[in-house]
């Protein structure tokens, strides 16, 4: 209640049904089924009842195989109802009786209708074998092309993931090797900081003895 209450604003008003791509059905006989009279107000799930009704009425009179949907035209009040039979003109009794009928018309075969719905019946059998069999090789190729993608998709993947890890690798040790030569300057440079200071110190020192005694000649040291 409540969709339909918040829907209800927005629903167009429908005069007419119209069937589109129709070749196995009388129009008329359709267009007397999905007759409005005065009109309907429809929503998005009304519409799919449509569609539904006429992929019903399609295999009421033998033709399963269909596919149909609707398309709203809403300047004109009109839902358009699209259907597509290339199923039934492959698999289905349209088929069927387009090879009967020819095959009856090209050799003037006086066949009953009796015999020309058996051997329709029969046709008709034969295709859905050969539509059972094509359903299950294409099942059988996607699965295999599935398998086929993610088996690439993997491999795909993993070779990523060993680019991504050589390369962290060379990083690090680019980084180890960029670390440890920082670390020999940093020692060789602290090495001479410690001499220039060692050496310093000794210069004071020897400088504080000299301050302390004086100068000792060689004639004073002889004197000693």
């Amino acid at each position: 209640m409540g969709f339909s209450q918040l829907s209800y604003a927005s629903e167009p008003f429908v005069k007419k049904i119209r069937i589109k791509g129709n070749t196995l059905i009388d129009p008329q006989a359709l267009q007397e089924h999905f007759d409005l009279g005065n009109g309907l107000k429809m929503n998005p799930f009304i519409m799919d009842l449509v569609a539904s009704e006429l992929r019903s009425v399609y295999g009421f009179h033998g033709h399963p195989n269909v596919d149909s949907h609707s398309m709203l035209k809403v300047k004109n009040s009109t839902l358009t109802l699209k259907v597509d039979e290339q199923k039934e003109y492959r698999f289905g009794a349209a088929r069927a009786e387009l090879a009967v009928y020819n095959l009856d018309w090209d050799f003037n075969m006086k066949t009953t209708e009796q015999q020309k719905e058996d051997a329709i019946r029969k046709l008709v059998k034969g295709y859905n074998k050969i539509k059972i069999n094509e359903d299950i090789v294409t099942s059988y190729l996607v699965k295999n092309q599935r398998v086929r993608i993610e088996k690439i998709q993997s491999q795909k993947k993993k070779a990523m993931r060993e680019k991504i890890a050589t390369a962290v690798k060379s990083f690090r040790e680019i980084n180890i090797a960029e670390a440890k030569e920082e670390a020999q300057k940093f020692m060789e440079m602290r090495n001479r900081v410690q001499g220039a200071a060692n050496k310093k110190e000794l210069e004071s020192e020897e400088s504080k003895k000299v301050m302390e005694y004086g100068e000792i000649t060689p004639f004073e040291r002889s004197a000693y």
